[in-house]
């Protein structure tokens, strides 16, 4: 007769070991330095976006003002040069109208120097003769030079009376000249080119004198 051989099989002796391998655990947290938190592109970024943005705008608003800057730069010294080339015009004219004095002013004491030899004559001169001849003479060289300045006398006299040209002093009698007309010429005018150096100073006639009924003397001739 065999033996039978009995094999037992022991499970684990802990019925709450076996669970435990069987069950896995709770898994571990992980540590915080190991985390990762999912979030969606608009929560991960929102902040960033908002950074890059006013970046932008800041960036844009330097612009402007670094334009601004430039443009008031540009414009004070423009200004600048505008005050300066008013400044030059003004000394280059004073410098011209100096300039013209002088040799004006140089041709005018040639004249002077015949006035005074035309004196020292006279007191040499025998007659009256040579004294109006180098009177003449003189007077001759200061019109020459008005000329060559085109310095030219304005007609007066017989003229019709224009403001333009002639300043009236008063009003006269005069049987030559009618009413209206210049019957006489204090101190003569004078043009330079087309403009009026100085107004002819004039006497302005009123007609023939008449008598208190209104009626033109005669005069009555012997």
């Amino acid at each position: 007769m065999s033996r039978k051989r009995h094999i037992k099989v022991e499970g684990p002796s802990d019925s709450g070991e076996a669970d435990q391998r069987a069950a896995p655990g709770p898994a571990e947290s992980p540590s915080s330095s190991d985390e990762t938190v999912a979030k969606s592109p608009r929560e991960g970024n929102g902040g960033e976006a908002e950074q890059a943005e006013a970046a932008v705008e800041l960036s844009e608003e330097e612009k402007l003002r670094a334009r601004v800057e430039e443009l008031e730069d540009q414009l004070l010294r423009a200004m600048a040069d505008l005050d300066n080339f008013r400044k030059r015009s003004a000394r280059r004219i004073q410098d011209v109208a100096a300039s013209a004095n002088d040799r004006l002013i140089g041709e005018l004491l040639e004249v002077v120097d015949n006035f005074e030899r035309s004196f020292e004559h006279a007191e040499e001169a025998a007659n009256a003769e040579a004294i109006r001849q180098g009177t003449r003479m003189v007077y001759a060289q200061m019109k020459d030079l008005l000329g060559k300045y085109e310095v030219r006398p304005i007609e007066a006299l017989g003229r019709t009376f224009d403001p333009r040209y002639h300043e009236a002093l008063m009003q006269v009698d005069s049987d030559e000249y009618d009413e209206g007309l210049v019957a006489m010429e204090v101190s003569r005018g004078y043009m330079i080119g087309d403009r009026v150096l100085r107004h002819a100073k004039v006497g302005v006639s009123r007609g023939a004198p008449t008598d208190r009924a209104g009626t033109r003397t005669e005069v009555e001739e012997d």
